[in-house]
């Protein structure tokens, strides 16, 4: 018959999100709502109302889309779960060259960040890592617990630094044909995540001239 859609009403597949605690990703794929609910033991409608949501926690854990994540979704759950899981989290902060504490324990990610002038995300990334990260003048363990006298010695002898840092963004306004700095000698933005998409970015390392992107 003509104009009939004879996939109109054929289920949509399921991928279903979990994030670990190290954050590792597992997908799993499933073949209509029906089975997602089965398996999760719960009613159609809750798998419905977190369908292509992003709702805080999903359901046990598990986050429910009807298409693959880009990279950058990606980032965006991980994020999501871990910050669900560490919201009132602990963090303590060691010398990674002496592994003793460089302050008090923080009662939260957000003190800590604001301790180091980051953005929590910096910490959040590295906490639990066992990789040191460059914050100021320190090489700085994050951890959500205060470490041993084994530990300690076990890191002091294979110190490791992170690596993919956050990188500072520097937003520039054109004016007359020439680009000004609109922060003077201050990152605009201390990643990439609160710079706005629209804007004319730069990145800049070290003496180097930032390289423009269109």
């Amino acid at each position: 018959m003509q104009g009939l859609n004879l996939n109109h009403n054929k289920p949509k597949n399921i991928l279903m999100y979990f994030i670990e605690s190290d954050g590792t990703v597992v997908k799993t794929e499933l073949e209509s709502k029906s089975a997602v609910a089965k398996l999760l033991q719960v009613q159609h409608l809750v798998i419905t109302n977190h369908l292509n949501n992003w709702i805080k926690g999903g359901i046990n854990g598990y986050y429910l889309f009807t298409h693959e994540l880009s990279s950058l979704e990606l980032e965006k759950l991980i994020e999501l779960s871990l910050l669900r899981k560490t919201r009132n989290c602990t963090v303590w902060a060691y010398n990674g060259i002496t592994l003793e504490l460089i302050t008090n324990s923080f009662s939260s990610i957000q003190k800590a960040a604001e301790y180091f002038k980051v953005d929590y995300r910096a910490v959040l990334n590295h906490l639990d890592t066992e990789l040191t990260t460059k914050k100021g003048d320190y090489l700085v363990y994050f951890f959500s617990n205060e470490l041993t006298c084994l530990k300690k010695k076990e890191l002091l002898n294979n110190l490791k630094i992170a690596k993919n840092e956050t990188t500072p963004i520097w937003v520039y306004e054109k004016k007359d044909g020439e680009f000004i700095l609109i922060n003077s000698d201050e990152p605009s933005f201390s990643s990439k995540y609160l710079a706005p998409p629209s804007s004319l970015l730069a990145k800049k390392t070290g003496a180097a001239e930032p390289q423009l992107k269109n």
